[in-house]
């Protein structure tokens, strides 16, 4: 008997895995409680089919556990490192993210406590920065929406102040005349009296501007003949016409029959009419044409005019905007006739637009949806 160990060299080991080895048959065991497994085989002669012995491997897991223990806790100790390295990365990689929307935050902020000229510089990705972008747009446009609130509050200011100080002016001219004729009287009553319809006319405007501005506002849109209600303005407006002499011309080509509120585009094309004929020539010529086609009015307001200049073509639409101040006075005007005429018209989700040439005239063209968009009635 040979053991490798030199431990049972020469001993005698009768074991009934060995008898089962010499006779042929192969084992193994695995003791739990020793940590150790033992393999018993038969040395056969394959040729004569004989057993000469047998060999009895055994070995103990100690190594092996060991090795496995050694490993686990390795393993333990990268995966606690590979944690701290994530959460790290993670609370800086969030922080990049972060910080961005952090500083919009602040900005908003401070446009909500009234600083509506703040700026913000995002850097990042194209969509954090795209969200940077869009914000400066959104404050470039708060700033316009202030400066022309500031603007309308001076001109109203201004328009309202205008007629009280002639009035005033009217009045103390009188009180320092206790002894002026009647005919004095009278002349500066009737001044008085003119200013203060400017006046009211002047309110008029600015509430029927309140109005179309309120976001809240509704249409009260019914079918209305264009024909019928194009004719009617005319009439309405001939008196004034004749005055100045200026001819009206109403020009149709197919009845037109459109869904609008009918209060509202009156407003606006007797505003286009009347400033025709106002700012007319006299005996000039005021041409108004109606066609359609499968979707949209067109109307166009032809005048002979003394038209505007081509600076001030894009601004004939702002509110208190007059091309020229002192024949706007004589006449009566307010600055607002327009910007109503094109808020109504944006009302009805149509558009306006004007062309004109100084001297000659002054055209503007109007086109309104036959039938209202179907998202404005749901």
């Amino acid at each position: 008997k040979f053991d490798s160990n030199g431990i049972d060299t020469g001993k005698s080991y009768a074991k009934q895995e060995v008898i089962d080895a010499l006779g042929g048959q192969s084992s193994s065991v695995f003791k739990k409680s020793m940590n150790l497994a033992k393999v018993v085989t038969p040395i056969k002669d394959e040729k004569k089919d004989e057993v000469h012995g047998a060999i009895i491997l055994t070995n103990s897991y100690d190594d092996i556990n060991n090795s496995i223990s050694s490993l686990k806790s390795i393993s333990y100790l990268i995966i606690l490192a590979l944690l701290i390295l994530i959460l790290t990365l993670s609370y800086n990689f969030s922080g990049l993210i972060t910080k961005p929307f952090k500083k919009l935050l602040v900005s908003i902020n401070k446009i909500t406590d009234g600083n509506v000229d703040e700026k913000i510089d995002i850097k990042g990705n194209n969509e954090i920065e795209e969200i940077g972008t869009a914000f400066n747009h959104m404050t470039e446009k708060l700033q316009q929406v202030d400066e022309s609130r500031r603007q309308f509050v001076a001109n109203v200011s201004h328009e309202l102040k205008t007629p009280l100080s002639s009035v005033k002016v009217l009045a103390e001219s009188l009180l320092m005349q206790p002894d002026a004729p009647k005919e004095l009287y009278k002349e500066f009553f009737e001044d008085i009296s003119k200013e203060i319809e400017r006046e009211t006319t002047i309110i008029n405007d600015l509430l029927t501007m309140v109005t179309l501005d309120k976001n809240e506002n509704e249409l009260n849109i019914s079918e209305t003949n264009i024909n019928l209600l194009i004719e009617s303005i005319l009439k309405r407006l001939k008196p004034l016409a004749d005055i100045k002499g200026v001819e009206m011309v109403f020009e149709s080509y197919r009845e037109v029959i459109a869904e609008v509120d009918k209060t509202k585009i009156s407003l606006a094309l007797t505003n286009l009419i009347e400033n025709g004929i106002k700012y007319n020539k006299e005996y000039g010529t005021i041409k108004v044409t109606l066609n359609s086609d499968y979707q949209n009015a067109q109307i166009f307001v032809i005048d002979t005019g003394i038209g505007i200049p081509k600076e001030s073509i894009n601004k004939v639409f702002q509110r208190f905007y007059r091309v020229d101040k002192t024949r706007s006075r004589e006449t009566g005007g307010t600055g607002l006739g327009l910007s109503i005429t094109h808020q109504a018209i944006l009302m009805h989700q149509g558009f306006i637009r004007c062309s004109s040439e100084l001297g000659s005239g002054t055209t503007f063209e109007v086109s309104l949806p036959l039938k209202r968009p179907i998202h404005d009635n749901i």
